[in-house]
């Protein structure tokens, strides 16, 4: 299919005519179907953002809420909003385009780097003030909004989600001995009690862009933003199997992240020893076979049991 075809499957001539006409785009269409949520039509120096039906307009508000908030160059900006019957039946938004295309496989080096570079990006956006962020975005996507911007106790947690602390601790006491399981509750409430961030919350390959050279140039699709613990955008649950796959060892790919991210936020952090705890205690829990969540929903069960002995070694080794 061509690109005015598959742009017909947007806008109808009409609607085309009209919509050059008021956002003023006289150049080529590229159109974007990959994403869940939305149609995306690509000028030159801007995306255009459609929702692809009704149930879908409030996560794209949401999407926009974020660009509108955060001011970084990985992240696109948000240029207007329209409410024009003639184009749309619904809303629609630009953002400034970010060029790059979406990781391939690998190599454990290249892994190394483009996670260093995601640590540092996500350190900036964390970094935001809660004040400037608007009240649709002080929840995750499911949950009302309070009235106040969250407290780290009152924000989304991974590890809250599974329980807390204590009962994390008590899922994995066959995996350690009781003399450890004080350092592992510390390592799990010094986690726990991050101060919430304005969080990207469902990142992986699919949602970041890099130029040739293999240089982080985008973070996409922030749909599932909102303020959360910095913890989200760690579990990296979504990540490709083949990423995991290029990992010199248990826990790289969140040892890179976690090291860039410490060295350039501003506030001070657990240890990436205390981290590295919680997400391996983590990774034991939400991979056991009677948990049932999101995370890593995709993977197959060979590939979550393999994950978690990898996980029950890694703590036991981390204890010892």
């Amino acid at each position: 299919m061509d690109d005015a075809t598959a742009v017909a499957a947007v806008l109808v001539p009409t609607q085309l005519k009209r919509f050059r006409e008021v956002c003023e785009v006289d150049g080529p269409i590229e159109p974007r179907f990959d994403g869940a949520t939305k149609h995306v039509l690509l000028a030159e120096d801007r995306a255009f953002l459609f929702p692809r039906n009704h149930t879908i307009v409030g996560q794209l508000e949401r999407e926009c809420d974020v660009y509108a908030t955060v001011d970084h160059p990985l992240v696109s900006k948000l240029l207007g909003r329209w409410d024009e019957p003639a184009i749309s039946p619904y809303p629609f938004f630009a953002v400034t385009r970010l060029r790059g295309s979406v990781p391939g496989d690998m190599s454990p080096e290249h892994l190394r780097l483009l996670a260093g570079q995601l640590g540092a990006a996500l350190a900036a956006c964390h970094d935001i003030g809660l004040e400037r962020v608007p009240r649709p975005l002080w929840a995750n996507a499911w949950s009302e909004p309070p009235l106040t911007p969250p407290t780290a106790t009152e924000c989304y947690s991974p590890l809250r989600e599974l329980g807390g602390p204590e009962q994390l601790g008590k899922s994995v006491a066959p995996f350690i001995g009781p003399a450890a399981r004080t350092t592992l509750l510390e390592a799990l409430e010094a986690v726990d009690a991050m101060d919430p961030v304005l969080a990207h919350g469902d990142l992986y390959e699919s949602h970041l862009l890099l130029d040739e050279s293999g240089t982080l140039t985008g973070i996409l699709d922030w749909g599932f933003g909102g303020v959360l613990s910095p913890l989200i955008d760690f579990t990296c649950s979504q990540w490709d199997s083949a990423s995991w796959a290029a990992e010199g060892s248990y826990g790289d790919l969140r040892r890179h992240l976690w090291t860039a991210y410490a060295e350039h936020r501003s506030v001070p952090l657990p240890s990436w020893e205390q981290v590295h705890m919680a997400l391996t205690t983590f990774d034991i829990v939400v991979l056991a076979p009677e948990t049932e969540t999101h995370y890593y929903w995709q993977k197959s069960a060979e590939w979550q049991a393999a994950r978690r002995a990898a996980a029950g070694h890694s703590l036991q080794a981390q204890l010892t």
